[in-house]
């Protein structure tokens, strides 16, 4: 506060002890200051300043946490096929397939009356087996359909006379089967031998020989067989 005094024959402010100021220029003589008037309001805020230059770069931060996973990206191209690996362990053994179709070719034939007639083809008609009628009966010879090798046997029942029976394939004897007849008594022949065929070869048995050795014998309960498969 500033103590305003008036003086002798004189105006003068005094500010602190022995200090004298001059008057204010305007003011009139023997003026005296009033109280001090209330604050004013605050004015209206002013414009932002300038932004400032950049501060130096400061140090690096510690690592944040991991993130949450991505999507899956898509499928990049393949690479170059690296070396062959040593093989594996043998794995374990799966199950039976089904298996392939099977060409099947075979016969089972029986006499059904005693043969009289030698150096021909013997009728068996009594049929066993027969499905692919790879075996004619009306001819007493077996047709090969299907190349391969075979299994021929045949067992003949021996009666009143002496057998020789041959086994044939395409004109030519390939097996040969004496049976002796013993008086009063039936007997049994028999033989059995492996072929390779052809398709077109034919086998078939006939009696050879004289017409003393034709003792080949069927009935009801005696039974003269030919099989090949």
């Amino acid at each position: 506060l500033l103590l305003v005094l008036p003086t002798h024959g004189q105006n003068s402010v005094t500010e602190g002890p022995g200090v004298l100021l001059p008057p204010p220029k305007g003011a009139c003589t023997g003026w005296v200051a009033g109280i001090p008037g209330h604050p004013g309001h605050n004015g209206t805020p002013g414009r932002d300043g300038r932004d400032g230059t950049p501060g130096e770069k400061g140090e690096k931060g510690d690592p944040g946490l991991i993130g949450p996973k991505g999507d899956t990206g898509e499928t990049g191209v393949t690479g170059v096929e690296g070396p062959r690996g040593f093989p594996g362990t043998p794995g374990r053994k799966g199950e039976p397939g089904e298996s392939a179709y099977v060409h099947r070719s075979a016969f089972s034939v029986g006499l059904e009356s005693r043969v009289t007639v030698p150096n021909v083809p013997i009728r068996f008609t009594k049929i066993f087996y027969n499905l692919q009628n790879h075996y004619d009966g009306t001819t007493g010879k077996f047709h090969c359909n299907i190349p391969g090798l075979y299994y021929f046997s045949y067992h003949i029942t021996v009666y009143l006379k002496d057998v020789k029976v041959s086994l044939y394939k395409k004109d030519k004897a390939m097996l040969f089967t004496y049976d002796q007849y013993q008086e009063n008594n039936v007997d049994q022949a028999s033989g059995s031998v492996l072929l390779h065929l052809e398709v077109g070869d034919q086998v078939w048995l006939q009696v050879y020989g004289d017409g003393n050795s034709y003792g080949v014998y069927a009935d009801n309960v005696h039974d003269s067989t030919f099989t090949g498969f």
